[in-house]
C-alpha cells in the first residue's frame, strides 16, 4: 500500500487540529510535519523533501497560500482550505487538487482526498517506464531497465541478466553505459555495469545484487564507494 506523506501549513491550531484528525483515518497518508509559519513551510519544501501532498491555509501572514504554491517547485500537489471563497478561482488556475472551506466537515474532506487519490491513479497509469529493445535473431525482445539485475560484457556482445533470464545483445558495455547512465547504472568492472539501487551489499571486492555476486575492479571502486557514501544514513 502506497503510503502518502503529507505536511500541513495553517497559522489556526484549531484548523491543523481537524485536518490531523480527519488524516487519521487514513491509514495511508502519514502527516510528516505540521506548520504554522508559512515561511518555515516554503524553506520545507524548498529543500526538496518528498512531500506528496500538502494542505495549506491561503490567508496567511508573510506568505499566501497561493504564493506558496507559485512559489514551490516541489512535485507536492496542494489542497487550499480557507474560510474565504473568494480565492477559488485563483486557486484552481494553480492546478491545485481542491478547494475547501473552513471549518472542513469529514464528508467534503473525504471528496478532497478521493480527488488526490484519482489524480494520483490517472497520473501513474500515463507513466511509461523506460525500456528499450535488444535484437535476437529476427526477433526484436522489448526490455524494461527496472528489470535489468547486471549486464555482463562478452566480447562482442552484452549479456543483460533479468531475474532468472537473460538475452545477448550485439552491443559494447561502452554504448550500453552511455545509455544507461541516466537510469542510476554505474561500470564497476571492466566486464559489469549494475543497477545502483539494486545493490544490497558490498564488501571492498563485489557488490551483491538479488543473490548474485559481481566483482569490482580496482580502478572502478572510488567512484562506487563515492555513491555509497553519498547515500548512507
Amino acid at each position: 500500500m502506497k503510503v502518502y506523506k503529507t505536511i500541513i501549513i495553517d497559522d489556526e491550531p484549531l484548523a491543523i487540529d481537524v485536518i490531523t484528525h480527519h488524516l487519521k483515518r487514513f491509514s495511508n497518508f502519514e502527516v510528516t510535519h505540521v506548520f504554522t509559519d508559512a515561511v518555515e513551510a516554503f524553506k520545507f519544501l524548498k529543500e526538496e523533501h518528498t512531500i506528496d501532498l500538502v494542505f495549506t491555509d491561503i490567508a496567511m501572514p508573510e506568505i499566501s497560500g497561493i504564493e506558496l504554491v507559485k512559489l514551490s517547485k516541489a512535485n507536492s500537489k496542494f489542497i487550499m482550505t480557507t474560510s474565504f471563497n473568494k480565492y477559488a478561482v485563483e486557486s484552481f488556475d494553480l492546478e491545485v487538487v481542491d478547494y475547501v472551506l473552513k471549518p472542513v466537515s469529514f464528508e467534503r474532506f473525504c471528496k478532497a482526498i478521493s480527488r488526490f487519490e484519482k489524480l494520483q491513479s490517472n497520473e501513474k497509469q500515463h507513466i511509461i517506464e523506460p525500456s528499450f529493445f535488444v535484437k535476437e535473431g529476427d526477433e526484436f525482445i522489448k526490455i524494461l531497465v527496472s528489470d535489468i539485475d547486471y549486464i555482463e560484457g562478452l566480447k562482442d556482445y552484452a549479456k543483460i541478466i533479468t531475474g532468472n533470464n537473460y538475452c545477448l545483445a550485439l552491443k559494447t558495455l561502452k554504448s550500453l553505459e552511455a545509455k544507461l547512465k541516466p537510469y542510476q547504472f554505474m561500470r564497476i568492472h571492466k566486464s559489469y555495469i549494475v543497477p545502483l539501487p539494486k545493490i544490497s551489499q558490498y564488501n571492498g571486492k563485489c557488490v551483491l545484487i538479488n543473490n548474485s555476486e559481481i566483482p569490482v575492479g580496482n580502478s572502478y571502486r572510488e567512484e562506487l564507494k563515492s555513491y555509497l557514501n553519498s547515500n548512507k544514513l
